[in-house]
C-alpha cells in the first residue's frame, strides 16, 4: 500500500466494512450458499447475500447513486456493472479520482486494469477481468505478487482455462490464492459472465480487507 494513502483513512474503512458486516443478519458462508441464520428474518432486500459488502462500501463513501439505488432490491445487485462504475468503485478505494488519467499515470493504469477490457467498447465486465485487474493494482500498489506460480488455485476449478486463453490466469491465480476470488458451490469461477454489481462490492471488499491485513502484519513487526 502506498504510504501516503491515507493509512488511517483504510482503516477506518475496514473497521466499518467489519462492523456492519457484523450487524447484517445474513453470515458470510450461508450468503454464499443462499440461506440465513436460523430463525433470522431479514427484510428481502437484506436477504441478498451480496447486501453486506455493498452497504458497507456504500457507507465507506465507494460505490455512488448507482451502488445506493442497487441496495434498494435484490434486483439491483445482481445487475451487470458497467466499465465506467466499475472503475469508479475502485478508484475511489485507493484514493484516487474515476477516468483514464494521463497516459502513464496511477490514474491511467488504474482505468486500464478496470474499463478497458479487449481495448474498449464492452458494457460489461467479465468477473476474470475485473478479478485479475484488481490483482494487478494490487501488485502496482505493492500487496499482489505479480508472479501467479503454477496455477494450483485455480486448476481446482473447471473452467479456468478461459482465463488462460485470456491472458488473466496469473493474476487470478495471486487473488485465488489469498482467498479474495472464491468460486460457486458447483466448483466453476464463470470468469467470463458479467460482473454484477453484488459481485463488485464483494470482490472490492475482500480485496481491501486483504490489503489491510497485510499492513496489520507489517506494523506488528515493527
Amino acid at each position: 500500500m502506498l504510504k501516503t494513502l491515507r493509512r488511517k483513512g483504510l482503516c477506518w474503512l475496514v473497521l466499518t466494512l467489519a462492523v456492519l458486516e457484523a450487524a447484517v443478519p445474513v453470515r458470510a458462508n450461508d450468503a454464499v450458499l443462499g440461506r440465513v441464520g436460523a430463525g433470522e428474518t431479514p427484510a428481502p432486500k437484506e436477504a441478498h447475500w451480496a447486501w453486506a459488502p455493498a452497504k458497507a462500501l456504500l457507507d465507506a463513501g465507494i460505490g455512488g447513486a448507482e451502488l445506493r439505488a442497487a441496495l434498494e432490491s435484490e434486483a439491483g445487485l445482481n445487475r451487470s456493472i458497467t466499465p465506467l462504475e466499475w472503475n469508479a468503485y475502485v478508484a475511489r478505494a485507493v484514493g484516487e479520482e474515476p477516468g483514464a488519467g494521463e497516459t502513464g499515470g496511477r490514474r491511467y493504469w488504474l482505468y486500464a486494469y478496470t474499463a478497458d477490457e479487449a481495448g474498449g467498447g464492452r458494457s460489461v465486465v467479465s468477473r476474470g477481468y475485473a478479478a485479475a485487474g484488481l490483482a494487478k493494482i494490487g501488485n502496482m500498489y505493492g500487496f499482489i505478487s505479480g508472479s501467479g506460480g503454477a496455477l494450483e488455485h485455480l486448476r481446482r476449478f473447471t473452467d479456468w482455462r478461459w482465463l488462460e486463453e485470456k491472458g488473466y490466469a496469473g493474476p487470478c491465480e495471486e487473488m485465488a490464492a489469498a482467498g479474495i476470488l472464491t468460486g460457486y458451490p458447483d466448483g466453476t469461477l464463470r470468469p467470463e459472465a458479467p460482473l454484477t454489481r453484488g459481485e463488485a462490492a464483494a470482490l472490492l471488499k475482500g480485496w481491501l480487507e486483504y490489503w489491510e491485513k497485510l499492513q496489520g502484519k507489517k506494523r506488528g513487526r515493527r
